[in-house]
């Protein structure tokens, strides 16, 4: 019998466990079980974990887990023929906040913005911060028209529900950038591309709306 390892938990610590075969002289024989509580160790391993793959400020995904976990939503996608749309969001004239309420009021801005979205998207949803006051949510399963409507109800809600400040209520609006990955040759990086020339094109447009890449 070779020497097993698995990992054990029991009331909040964890243990691993190694089992060995012992042998005697006499022909007997038995088993060694050696419990090692590596609970610090598991802590450790899952915080490493959360700095690396979520943001620290609104705790939803950061960009380098997004893109480990889309590219291979979109490969598997693409290889099944299932639809899949990619949602590029930008939260309006947020410098201008910065700038007149502080950098502590922006980023109660975010966090709002944040709970305002996952308020509206089911269990599953790839929804991660690309950068700054960026988000993206990567759809699988979803046509572009139904991308588009969810994006249209995001900046529904994010605009008829104002933060909550000790300045006052401060009511924001998002610009979104809809593209499907219809093209069996694009890559995520080129369907990104796409999002991005659409949010360019929706905040040159006004603001406060989504545009779709209709190719």
């Amino acid at each position: 019998m070779k020497t097993q390892e698995f990992e054990l938990d029991l009331t909040n610590r964890t243990y691993q466990v190694r089992i060995s075969a012992l042998q005697h002289v006499n022909h007997g024989s038995g088993l060694l079980l050696i419990f090692t509580d590596i609970t610090e160790v598991k802590k450790l391993q899952r915080m490493l974990e959360k700095q690396a793959f979520y943001d620290e400020l609104t705790q939803v995904y950061n960009r380098r887990a997004f893109f480990q976990q889309c590219s291979q939503a979109y490969v598997e996608a693409k290889g099944a023929s299932i639809p899949f749309t990619v949602v590029l969001i930008d939260i309006d004239y947020f410098k201008n906040v910065n700038d007149t309420y502080g950098h502590a009021v922006g980023d109660q801005l975010l966090i709002h913005v944040v709970k305002v979205c996952h308020g509206e998207l089911k269990k599953g949803e790839l929804f991660a911060r690309y950068g700054g006051e960026e988000f993206v949510l990567a759809l699988k399963g979803y046509t572009l028209s139904e991308g588009e409507a969810l994006a249209d109800q995001l900046c529904q809600s994010v605009e008829l529900q104002p933060l909550v400040t000790t300045q006052g209520p401060i009511t924001a609006t998002i610009s979104c950038g809809v593209a499907e990955g219809t093209n069996v040759e694009d890559t995520l990086y080129q369907l990104l591309n796409k999002t991005d020339k659409e949010l360019y094109s929706a905040k040159h447009a006004g603001r406060n709306r989504v545009h779709v890449c209709r190719e």
